[in-house]
């Protein structure tokens, strides 16, 4: 099964009726964990990294290539179907910096850009993408955050059928990112509106899957509507992140006697394996809330 293109996996997700979660990583252990979530639960899974919680410069002087092997070494030993995702580039360049580098999809955050800006270089990375057989996940519309335990709703907006259809046509994108009442960054407290019928509308006015961004955020129910509703990738990072980092919290309150063995070993002490089957749980419990537990080899 091994490496799979986003549109056969999306494509697969849309006939189906479920969708296939991108789970954000940080670190190999975060990749190692998902990927051996998927397998056990026989699902098709998206691996990578993203930029909009990543240092750019670091990014940008050689991480883009260390991650983008990383998830391909593991995308090609898998036992169930994988897609690799730069997700959320800066830019352009940094976008282009994850063609031939292991990924098989990259984005671009666009939130805030000028339509003319978006189109134009949304349009150009399409272009340089297909050359090499990548694809391109696009967004229009602007998703809310959480800024410091607040909701910022400052420049946010609904994605509209018309510009979705408009955006599609004009760029050639594999997939569209859609802001429907998701919001970026949920750790707890405030409870997002998905907007299901809206979802519906943009699916029946543009020809390509839809992508819901904030999984992190939003509950369980509405996230099932919205995928009944058309979504077939949802996108979880925040989360993934929380989940992690309260488990090796608790790892590291044990004590140390052997830092050998505690930190990079992979045995069975090891803090961060011991974090990452808090990890794999998690996201196999999401694989059953997004239906694609069971999916792989049908």
């Amino acid at each position: 099964m091994s490496l799979v293109s986003l549109p056969e996996l999306l494509d697969h997700a849309g006939k189906n009726r479920y969708a296939v979660g991108y789970f954000e990583s940080w670190d190999i252990y975060s990749l190692e964990a998902t990927i051996a979530a998927a397998e056990a639960s026989k699902s098709p899974v998206i691996i990578g990294i993203g930029g909009l919680s990543s240092n750019h410069e670091w990014l940008q002087s050689g991480g883009i290539e260390l991650y983008g092997a990383a998830c391909r070494a593991l995308a090609d030993r898998a036992k169930v179907p994988v897609a690799t995702l730069f997700n959320e580039a800066d830019s352009f360049a940094e976008a282009a910096g994850g063609l031939g580098a292991g990924f098989n999809s990259v984005m671009m955050h666009t939130q805030g850009w000028d339509q003319d800006k978006l189109i134009a270089d949304t349009a150009a990375l399409v272009a340089a993408a297909h050359a090499v057989n990548v694809a391109v996940e696009g967004e229009i519309g602007a998703l809310a955050e959480i800024k410091d335990g607040v909701l910022d709703v400052a420049g946010a907006s609904y994605t509209t059928p018309e510009a979705a259809e408009l955006f599609v046509r004009e760029t050639k994108v594999d997939c569209l990112a859609v802001a429907v009442g998701n919001v970026h960054f949920v750790t707890g407290g405030h409870v997002p509106t998905v907007q299901v019928d809206l979802i519906k509308e943009i699916g029946n006015t543009v020809d390509v899957p839809l992508v819901l961004h904030g999984g992190s955020g939003t509950p369980d129910d509405q996230t099932r509507q919205a995928v009944e509703a058309g979504i077939t990738k949802v996108n979880v990072g925040t989360k993934l992140k929380h989940v992690f980092g309260q488990a090796l919290v608790a790892e590291l309150g044990r004590p140390v006697e052997d830092p050998n063995l505690v930190f990079g070993s992979r045995f069975e002490g090891d803090a961060n394996s011991r974090a990452g089957v808090a990890l794999r749980k998690e996201i196999q419990r999401l694989m059953d809330v997004f239906g694609s537990t069971g999916q792989a080899g049908r």
